[in-house]
């Protein structure tokens, strides 16, 4: 089967008629979770998914309205062969999946993009910066990025806070850890984004590759440890 993603996970029924409740973690809910089409679903004790049809679905608590909250979206949906609450409160737990080649990209704008396309692409330096003219892609290179820290997490007043590139750095010093630089992913810094060429290149202020940290790796100790000493000896 295609890879699957998440898309949410039924908490309840609600109503008589077969409806549930869902709570949404996918970007887009109104596409992905309010138009019928076949999706995935996999309950507590299966180890995969199976297909559904999901035939409607409406917001409870929009995405609009929990931004900046603890609160995660809420959606009304209903599946084919759910016809009423019983069967409704049986699949409480189940995990809604959709499938990894369902693309939203028509409903991108210019300037935005999926956080797992963002994923792994390599940063460099931009060579059209004059002081980096002639310089090669090895002397441009600054790191591949780990992860996207969302501007919505950061501030709680929408709008405010800015998405944030976590950038992974070579590391020359050796030793355990990553080191890590937030990269402010905004026009001004961030002048080119190729997909394609699994790349972006940036115009970072000076200073703001300095400002790395690193991530420690955690340690697991297995085994028992030793017994403790008679202290009254």
């Amino acid at each position: 089967m295609p890879y699957c993603k998440s898309k949410g996970t039924i908490i309840g029924a609600h109503g008589v008629h077969g409806l549930m409740k869902l709570t949404s973690i996918t970007d887009f809910s109104q596409h992905r979770l309010c138009q019928p089409g076949i999706r995935h679903i996999k309950p507590p004790n299966r180890r995969s998914p199976r297909e559904v049809r999901l035939v409607e679905g409406r917001p409870l608590r929009s995405d609009a309205e929990t931004i900046g909250t603890d609160t995660k979206p809420t959606y009304l949906i209903g599946l084919e062969n759910v016809d009423d609450r019983e069967e409704a409160l049986k699949m409480r737990g189940c995990v809604l999946y959709a499938l990894e080649e369902e693309k939203v990209d028509d409903l991108l704008e210019d300037d935005e993009y999926i956080v797992s396309d963002l994923i792994g692409l390599n940063v460099f330096l931009d060579e059209n910066m004059d002081e980096h003219s002639g310089k090669g892609f090895d002397d441009l290179f600054v790191g591949n990025i780990r992860g996207v820290v969302m501007g919505s997490e950061m501030c709680a007043v929408p709008g405010l806070g800015q998405d944030l590139l976590e950038v992974a750095l070579p590391n020359g010093q050796g030793g355990k850890g990553v080191d890590l630089v937030l990269i402010p992913f905004v026009p001004e810094i961030v002048s080119r984004v190729s997909l394609n060429g699994r790349m972006i290149s940036i115009i970072p202020p000076k200073g703001l590759l300095d400002l790395s940290y690193r991530r420690q790796e955690k340690v697991r100790i297995k085994g028992f440890l030793p017994p403790a000493r008679d202290s009254t000896k």
